[in-house]
């Protein structure tokens, strides 16, 4: 079943104007529940719609396990809004959405249900390709502004801390510079945990989320992917990987120390998909001259398990875990791999970006076309396709209480009902 959007401008779409530019694309990362500390209702709590609060949803990995009641007429468009360019993506929670862009009022809030602007802020920003991350009444966010070209320290990155109901800036954390040229700005979201803020700047930086004090800040080349949180062999401690514009780094959560590191250059120092870390093994993904590999990583050295050259990789669609099953965006195609050998068991059209939402498989493309389908081991079902009339939708969608929210690169946001949304509770 095809849908066309209908794209005649409603009287809230036209009252909700702003304007700007931005860059590329925000990265996320994939964290593991039991270190989770976002504010995200647990996927099993019954009658309440879980948060969105940061880049791909509260598992931080593109998946959530809540079952989804489609409608029959396939997706419905409840609201258009205009806003900064940018590739961020959403961050919502109490019914408030949350995004990044570039110039002025590029940090900016709406209401999740009709679209209407709550509150903008104006943040220092050559590039707001950087998506909020959410934790209760605060937003943290991760900017780029140039820098002086000295020692090769070009476009510093800025975290700052603001009040998630007025947009109010609390802090800013000016952090060291990239030892290489940072093509596209800083696009990694910032990753919560416990009390402190993980940033892909430099070589990787913690500060504290109460007032932005750094911890920990090493130099190095910083990338376009979010940090990863998980636990190290043989500790089980946590630790964080940065994917770095020339390698994928390992570190101490707590102390910043050096675990292990996997060199992996491309071309323009774009490397952006999430790793995926799983079972004492990291998959990693890429495109720019690179691909796709699996290393062992129990041991300080990593081990080389498979690769797949140039042209196998993506150049920043994420991929996920999902029941023993690796699924990614490869060579052009969405794919479930085979993790001992690398290579697709099945395959189907490729995307711009993927959600899975209990067994629905959210497909889409730069071209802004949406695809729905129901995931299995052995394949995809094809439920609904939706042309929505946007051009460079690289964001990735955000989901919550039964919609989707899709921006394109030049500031179109749209809302579309996908679900049946979870009615409002009376109070106990």
């Amino acid at each position: 079943m095809t849908h066309t959007i209908d794209h005649t401008p409603t009287r809230r779409a036209i009252l909700q104007k702003t304007s700007t530019t931005a860059a590329l694309f925000a990265a996320g990362a994939i964290a593991r529940p039991f270190i989770s500390t976002t504010t995200a209702a647990p996927p099993s709590a019954p009658n309440l719609p879980a948060d969105w609060p940061c880049f791909r949803g509260p598992n931080h990995n593109g998946t959530l396990n809540q079952s989804l009641s489609l409608l029959s007429t396939g997706p419905k468009k409840i609201w258009e809004a205009s806003v900064n360019p940018g590739n961020a993506s959403f961050a919502i929670a109490a019914n408030r959405l949350h995004t990044f862009g570039s110039r002025v009022d590029n940090l900016i809030c709406l209401n999740a249900s009709t679209g209407d602007p709550l509150w903008k802020r104006t943040l220092d920003t050559h590039y707001g390709d950087s998506s909020p991350s959410l934790e209760q009444n605060r937003i943290y966010i991760l900017a780029s502004k140039d820098g002086i070209p000295q020692r090769g320290i070009k476009q510093i990155a800025t975290a700052h801390c603001c009040n998630a109901a007025t947009g109010a800036v609390l802090w800013s954390r000016e952090l060291p510079g990239s030892t290489g040229d940072r093509q596209y700005g800083h696009a990694g979201s910032p990753l919560i945990w416990q009390d402190l803020i993980f940033l892909n700047a430099s070589g990787g930086a913690a500060v504290k989320k109460s007032n932005g004090e750094t911890l920990w800040a090493h130099p190095g080349f910083s990338g376009l992917a979010a940090p990863v949180l998980f636990l190290s062999n043989p500790t089980k401690k946590p630790a964080i990987a940065f994917f770095g514009g020339d390698r994928l780094l390992s570190r101490d959560a707590r102390s910043g120390n050096l675990l292990w590191e996997i060199p992996w250059k491309t071309e323009l120092a774009v490397n952006a998909c999430d790793p995926i870390i799983f079972d004492d093994k990291v998959f990693i993904c890429s495109d720019y001259g690179r691909g796709r590999s699996l290393y062992d990583i129990k041991t300080p050295q990593p081990k080389l398990l498979w690769e797949f050259g140039a042209g196998k990789g993506s150049s920043f669609t994420s991929g996920f875990l999902h029941n023993g099953n690796l699924f990614c965006v490869a060579e052009s195609k969405f794919m479930c791999l085979d993790i001992e050998s690398g290579r697709p068991k099945w395959t189907s059209d490729s995307a711009t970006s993927v959600l899975l939402i209990g067994d629905t498989l959210i497909r889409l493309t730069h071209k802004g076309v949406l695809s729905l389908a129901r995931l299995s081991p052995t394949g995809l079902q094809s439920i609904s396709t939706t042309d929505l009339g946007m051009k460079e939708t690289k964001a990735v969608p955000a989901y919550w209480n039964g919609n989707l929210y899709i921006r394109s690169e030049q500031g179109q946001i749209a809302c579309l009902q996908i679900a049946e949304s979870i009615p409002p509770q009376p109070p106990p």
